[in-house]
């Protein structure tokens, strides 16, 4: 993907099947040897986390690999491509448990014929990324633009699919994971155990009401993003996890399914912070069995963590930025209250849009902009929830919902409320109410579908598939000679300041933290010093090391 010539829309098809065809081998090849060597024919679950699995290691290795060098080098495209040689060979037939999936897979990909780019592409996932495909780890990144700390997994792995400038094939990480957790709710609905195919059946129910109701009706279902969001791949880990998850309790948790666990809690949490909070499925598990687990393997997921939150600290003094506490300032490149700042900024904007940091919203006033602005989508929850009611109920006689489900629900429900009250944040949280308060239907319900029935859940798992998918994108094949298959950068103009740093040339508004793919670029305010360290790294020093702690003051 490194090269510098145009690829035909043929070409991009084919890389695209290719990529993903990649990443199943390169999953399994490392399933082997991390989570289970023997390949037990009972449980084809397995397969469908292979795509996930495979994405997962390109991108921890990837974050390896940085300690030492820059993302864009042609060494690490020719070791994926032996190792998935010599998965190919070791086991050339294990494509054909993949045809569902490549039919998600063909479905999704019309959503590339009109996919655009995010405006947080400009703000700081592109400069990031090219930092990264450049430069080994930089100490004290976030100095230059602090929202160069709050990095995502998910921008290695980004970092080396960039095409000249098109970035379309970012656009496919997630097709490929969304697309494995529509291949396990098939595997679901094929299942003789009634209850994965009621959590097929439940995941069906939100999934075609999430296409009826106000404003279109969301109601907590995947989407699909403009790209260099990752809140859709988070989404999709989630879902994914909270499917394991139910997996693991039936089946009591064996060595197998709960290394799995152990592994999608990781990609998780390594794509958002928030993701930690699925720990507490783990207290769930301990509760059940008694505190014994046993058969895991913690010492590759842990090994990955601690270079996770390794590359945090160097990258921005934190663990986990921008969560204060965990920062630690003997660090040269600390920076007061940089992440204090940063945090609030993010609550502030997340609960009135075009506030910042230092706004002082009082909770009626957040409360009034939440009911206009997300009531539709509660309103689409709640009537989904009533309606799966409805559904189970018919074959269990009676609501299974307790006192203990509810509460356990309001507690997810507030901390989405308190913490990032828009959908685009909420729909983890969503899903896993759903979960949480369906979860003795799922259980104890047996639902009989007529013979001749038998096969429409298949088809309406399909229609769900094609309904992520915009319609102006299906629309769009009418003239598919038109269609470029190109997602390009925005065109930003900058100012030229000093050894060849720049910035962008609007005057001071929230555009001017724009940067785009431009690595020698400064955010206004945070002008930095670069200061050689040893082994030829470096790290940047903010000119005005208390800059942050002087905004938070003048706040009052």
């Amino acid at each position: 993907m490194l090269e510098t010539v145009e690829l035909s829309k043929l070409e991009i098809v084919l890389y695209f099947y290719f990529l993903g065809i990649v990443f199943i081998y390169l999953g399994e090849i490392f399933y082997s040897f991390l989570i289970n060597k023997n390949e037990n024919k009972n449980h084809s679950f397995r397969y469908s986390f292979l795509p996930i699995f495979g994405i997962f290691i390109t991108s921890n290795f990837l974050v390896i690999w940085n300690f030492f060098s820059g993302t864009a080098n042609n060494f690490i495209l020719f070791l994926f491509l032996i190792l998935f040689l010599v998965s190919l060979r070791s086991n050339p037939s294990l494509i054909k448990n993949y045809i569902f999936y490549f039919i998600n897979l063909t479905i999704l990909f019309l959503s590339s014929t009109t996919i655009g780019i995010s405006k947080d592409a400009n703000l700081y996932h592109l400069q990031q990324q090219s930092w990264l495909r450049d430069e080994k780890i930089v100490l004290g990144i976030s100095n230059i633009n602090p929202y160069l700390g709050y990095s995502s997994i998910i921008e290695y792995i980004n970092s080396i699919l960039w095409f000249e400038n098109n970035y379309i094939f970012i656009h496919f990480v997630g097709i490929y994971i969304i697309a494995s957790i529509f291949d396990l709710f098939f595997k679901f609905l094929k299942s003789n155990n009634s209850s994965y195919k009621n959590f097929a059946f439940l995941f069906l129910t939100i999934g075609i009401l999430d296409n009826f109701g106000f404003e279109g009706g969301r109601n907590g279902f995947l989407f699909i993003q403009e790209i260099f969001k990752y809140d859709d791949i988070f989404a999709a880990l989630t879902l994914f996890f909270i499917s394991y998850f139910f997996i693991t309790f039936k089946e009591s948790p064996n060595a197998e399914n709960l290394n799995v666990l152990i592994f999608i809690f990781l990609f998780s949490a390594q794509t958002r912070f928030v993701g930690h909070l699925l720990l507490i499925y783990f207290f769930v598990l301990l509760y059940k069995n008694k505190y014994q687990m046993k058969g895991q393997k913690l010492f590759a997921p842990l090994f990955f963590y601690l270079i996770f939150v390794m590359k945090n600290i160097l990258s921005s003094t934190c663990l986990w930025f921008p969560i204060q506490l965990t920062c630690l300032s003997i660090l040269p490149f600390y920076q007061p209250s940089q992440a204090e700042y940063i945090s609030k900024l993010l609550l502030n904007v997340n609960k009135i849009p075009n506030s910042n940091a230092k706004t002082n919203i009082s909770t009626v006033e957040f409360l009034e902009n939440f009911v206009l602005t997300q009531s539709s989508y509660l309103l689409n929850f709640l009537i989904t929830c009533l309606i799966a009611i409805i559904f189970f109920s018919i074959f269990r006689k009676k609501i299974s919902i307790n006192f203990s489900q509810i509460v356990l629900s309001i507690l997810i429900f507030s901390i989405w409320l308190f913490s990032a009250p828009t959908y685009r944040f909420g729909v983890p949280f969503f899903l896993s109410i759903y979960f949480v308060l369906f979860f003795r239907y799922l259980i104890e319900t047996k639902i009989n579908i007529p013979r001749y029935l038998k096969s429409l859940p298949n088809f309406l798992l399909l229609f769900v598939v094609l309904t992520l998918v915009r319609f102006d994108s299906i629309l769009a094949l009418q003239n598919f000679d038109s269609i470029e298959l190109k997602i390009g950068k925005e065109v930003i103009s900058f100012i030229d300041i000093e050894d060849g740093w720049k910035k962008y040339s609007q005057p001071h508004t929230v555009n001017n933290y724009l940067c785009g793919d431009i690595k020698l670029c400064y955010v206004e305010e945070f002008y930095s010093s670069k200061v050689e360290s040893s082994f030829n790294y470096y790290y940047f020093i903010p000119n005005n090391k208390y800059y942050f702690v002087e905004e938070l003051e003048n706040n009052g």
